[in-house]
């Protein structure tokens, strides 16, 4: 167990590290460098930033563990947590819970606007904005939910202890649900779980109605605006892919739900399939979006412009400076 728990707390914090420095690079992208043409969509691309900037820092701060007892539900924190109280970390884990929650609607509220903007002017800010709060309000009460669903440390280690005896949780972090069945925590696990599915249907719909609209040729669109489209497309496309690690995460705690399989290693994976959705995610818009991807090979360029020119001899630098 110690060596799962070190393996997963290196692997986390690397991870998580990264994941939170790619998206605040992200948001200053969007901030400072997108084209005026999609600069309304930029509010979208900081809500994605942001939420998947704290999912990596909550993810950090927490390092969960998940143990499916039955009707219990235990949950061992490696993260920094740890060295305040089981309560501080039951509040860190509920908050990454529902920061991931909110990422999978982030995404389908992201196709939509794709769409509706092909037809109709873009919304302004403040719309975009009011839709957000709306679409947050699902995962913000999920949040204020599980709050509510936390039990006693001492009685979920008992009922731990019972349920896998060989299970070493001396030391350990422990909190937890006694009754998943209550309303608090059943929504959250309903939330987290359940949307998935007809979510990723509607983005399907919606992405091959957006490559239908770009390919007609009656579009009224200039050239450039319509490959901003179909670059913010491609880059949404890959984020849609990511999520994927959602049907991991939900496989390995069902396996140990329904009592098919349990192992210390299978509940370290399920949270950390979850981290690599906030630790990808940035890069498509690094990659696809090519004002965000020029401005990163310009600053690459000139960095090793820079580099090599140190690494030249001082007579050489100087007596090019010279004949120059």
């Amino acid at each position: 167990m110690t060596e799962f728990s070190d393996i997963f707390s290196y692997a986390h914090t690397i991870i998580a590290f990264f994941g939170m420095s790619f998206n605040l690079f992200l948001i200053y992208l969007a901030i400072f460098q997108t084209p005026k043409v999609i600069k309304s969509y930029s509010t979208l691309i900081i809500n994605f930033a942001l939420t998947d900037f704290f999912a990596c820092f909550f993810d950090f701060f927490v390092q969960q563990r998940i143990i499916p007892a039955g009707k219990t539900l235990g949950y061992i924190s490696n993260g920094v947590c740890k060295h305040f109280s089981p309560d501080v970390c039951y509040v860190g884990y509920s908050l990454m819970l529902h920061f991931l929650s909110h990422s999978l609607w982030s995404l389908l509220l992201s196709f939509s606007y794709r769409y509706y903007i092909l037809f109709r002017p873009a919304p302004d800010r403040i719309t975009i904005i009011s839709l957000l709060l709306l679409i947050y309000f699902p995962s913000f009460f999920q949040w204020i939910s599980l709050l509510w669903a936390q039990d006693e440390p001492s009685e979920i280690v008992k009922i731990l202890h019972v349920r896998f005896p060989n299970y070493n949780l001396d030391g350990y972090t422990v909190t937890g649900t006694k009754n998943i069945f209550c309303f608090s925590a059943l929504y959250t696990i309903l939330h987290m779980t359940l949307p998935i599915t007809p979510v990723y249907i509607c983005i399907l719909i919606l992405r091959n109605r957006i490559v239908a609209r770009l390919s007609f040729q009656g579009v009224s669109m200039t050239k450039n605006t319509k490959n901003l489209h179909k670059q913010l497309l491609m880059a949404l496309t890959f984020q849609a892919i990511i999520p994927g690690f959602y049907l991991f995460s939900v496989g390995s705690y069902a396996l140990g739900q329904f009592g098919i399989y349990n192992h210390p290693a299978l509940e370290y994976f399920t949270f950390s399939s979850f981290l690599f959705i906030p630790f990808l995610s940035p890069l498509a818009s690094f990659i696809f979006v090519t004002p965000y991807r020029n401005f990163i090979l310009r600053r690459g360029h000139k960095s090793s412009r820079i580099d090599m020119s140190s690494t030249q001899p001082q007579n050489t630098t100087t007596s090019l400076a010279y004949i120059g």
